[in-house]
Formats: C-alpha cells, sequence, structure tokens
C-alpha cells in the first residue's frame, strides 16, 4: 500500500497551524453499518483512520476500565468520569498533550469539537443534558456507531450506550467533531481512496 503525505495550513478560530496529514492512495476504509440511527447519524459513512483509532482507543480504555466504578475527576482507568474517559481517549489516539482536563461543557464549547457539519460519524463526540431541553452539556461519550455511543456513566462505568436509551435519548444537545479533522475532511473528502489519516500538529 502506498501513501502520500501532504502539510496543509488550516486556521482554526486561532493562528494558522499547519497539519500533516497521511493520505492513503488506494481503498482502505471501514464502513459503519447501522440501524435505528439518532438523529443525525449516518448509518454507512467512510471512516477515516483518525476517526477508527479513537473508536479503538476507547474501546481499549474500556476493556481497561472493566470493572472499575465511575470517578468523579477521574482520569485514568482506575475510574473515569466522562470528560476524563474522553480526554484519556483522544490523548491516547493523537498524543498526550492533545486535550486538558475539562468538563462536558467545555468540551462542547471551547472550540475544538465545533458541531459537526453533516452527519455524526463514528469518533464524533455526543453531548447531553441533565435534563430534556437542556442547554448545557453535563454529559459526553463518543460515537461508536449509528446505534451506539461509549462514555463512562456514573451508573455503569465505562459501558456502551444505545442512542434509543430512554432515559438519553430526550437529553441528546448536539454532536461535536474534532477540529483538524472536520479541517482535513473539508480538504481531503472521505471517499474510497482519498481521505484523511492520522492527523499531527506540526507548529
Amino acid at each position: 500500500m502506498s501513501t502520500q503525505t501532504t502539510s496543509l495550513r488550516v486556521r482554526i478560530g486561532r493562528p494558522l497551524s499547519i497539519f500533516s496529514i497521511s493520505a492513503y492512495s488506494e481503498q482502505s476504509h471501514k464502513i459503519m453499518q447501522a440501524s435505528n440511527n439518532p438523529p443525525g447519524a449516518n448509518p454507512a459513512s467512510s471512516l477515516s483512520d483518525a476517526q477508527t483509532i479513537v473508536v479503538q482507543k476507547a474501546e481499549a480504555a474500556r476493556v481497561a476500565a472493566l470493572g472499575k466504578p465511575y470517578v468523579f475527576g477521574g482520569t485514568t482507568t482506575s475510574g473515569f468520569d466522562c470528560s476524563g474517559f474522553v480526554v484519556h481517549v483522544f490523548n491516547e489516539a493523537y498524543g498526550g498533550n492533545t486535550l486538558a482536563r475539562v468538563t462536558a461543557d467545555a468540551l462542547r464549547r471551547g472550540g475544538r469539537f465545533p458541531a459537526a457539519t453533516g452527519p455524526a460519524l463514528a469518533g464524533d463526540l455526543v453531548f447531553f443534558s441533565s435534563a430534556p431541553g437542556g442547554t448545557t452539556a453535563s454529559h459526553v461519550g463518543i460515537v461508536v456507531d449509528g446505534t451506539r455511543w461509549i462514555g463512562s456513566q456514573s451508573s455503569t462505568g465505562v459501558a456502551y450506550v444505545k442512542f434509543s436509551n430512554p432515559y438519553w435519548q430526550p437529553r441528546l444537545l448536539s454532536y461535536g467533531r474534532y477540529a483538524p479533522l472536520q479541517a482535513a475532511q473539508a480538504i481531503i473528502p472521505m471517499r474510497a481512496g482519498q481521505f484523511a489519516s492520522r492527523i499531527n500538529l506540526v507548529a
């Protein structure tokens, strides 16, 4: 398999940054199969390497934290809270200093995960309010596919949850996609033979 590396200058609500993006030159994508999709989810979308890595790291963290309780403020596999889990997964996927420890609402409003353009995809964040109709995110998870997301809940610890869950469904606020990935998708469309791979901040 041959690869091609391209450096792109992308402005994402801050001074100009350079991202190094590897693009595969042949078909190497996974299809997200889904049914009973949540609002805005895409039942069959090509996944970039970057998105696949996030989902893989989320599963690895779930396995490592198996049997461990939810811990308020927790950021390790000894026990996560919701945003601690997300921060851990993205730091594992993109590098140890990718995200600082913040709240769910800070992840939603902080500019690193702007609202996803188009349908939600695996690897996107999904935000929930504490009550139906709320406007502030009090919980966050990671989209796995069109039927499930994964997060650390106070009742379960790290676990998969169906979008159809009667508690969480009416509390769903929005989806957010990692800003560098959104910028890469705008330049390198995610389709067979040409899609963004792992994204590394160069400067």
